[in-house]
């Protein structure tokens, strides 16, 4: 009988059988692979215009328009829906607009969301720069949002106002 003390290949051999076993075993004693969470990021955005319930809200990352709408109780009527990409995705701190539905010269107002710049141009006090930026800041859920487009101040807002409409 060989002596296997000094026989290095048979050491080598068992030496890698013990770390072959050690290595399946290993797992069922420490108990396995710990589980997984997986965290869904939530985002901020508001919804303001012709929804039912305008405001802030929090929604999982990757929500969408539509889903807004429908946490803020759906559109209102009178909504301009089709103005709406209710597949748009969100982003952290959006804005979302629901503007309201004006109907072709409805009280002869201009519609600060489907005029032309040329159009735009015929109001009183509003220049092509003007006109241009209005239609840049699109769009609008009431004539006071005019306000945010640079320019604009609360006295031209007054003399525009009967003059216009979402």
């Amino acid at each position: 009988m060989r002596d296997l003390r000094h026989d290095r290949p048979s050491q080598l051999l068992a030496a890698g059988i013990l770390a072959l076993l050690a290595a399946v075993l290993a797992p069922r004693v420490v108990g396995g692979p710990a589980p997984v969470t997986v965290v869904q990021p939530s985002i901020t955005v508001s919804v303001e215009g012709e929804v039912v319930r305008p405001g802030a809200y929090v929604v999982e990352f990757g929500a969408r328009v539509g889903d807004l709408v429908e946490l803020a109780g759906g559109f209102r009527p009178g909504a301009a829906r089709a103005l709406v990409a209710l597949a748009a995705p969100l982003t952290d701190g959006q804005v979302v607009q629901v503007p309201a539905q004006v109907l072709e010269g409805a009280l002869g107002r201009v519609s600060l969301n489907s005029a032309t710049q040329a159009q735009l141009e015929a109001l009183p006090g509003v220049g092509p720069a003007t006109a241009r930026r209005i239609v840049e800041h699109r769009p609008y859920a009431r004539p006071d949002d005019l306000l945010r487009v640079p320019g604009i101040g609360p006295k031209k807002l007054e003399r525009l106002r009967p003059l216009v409409a979402p």
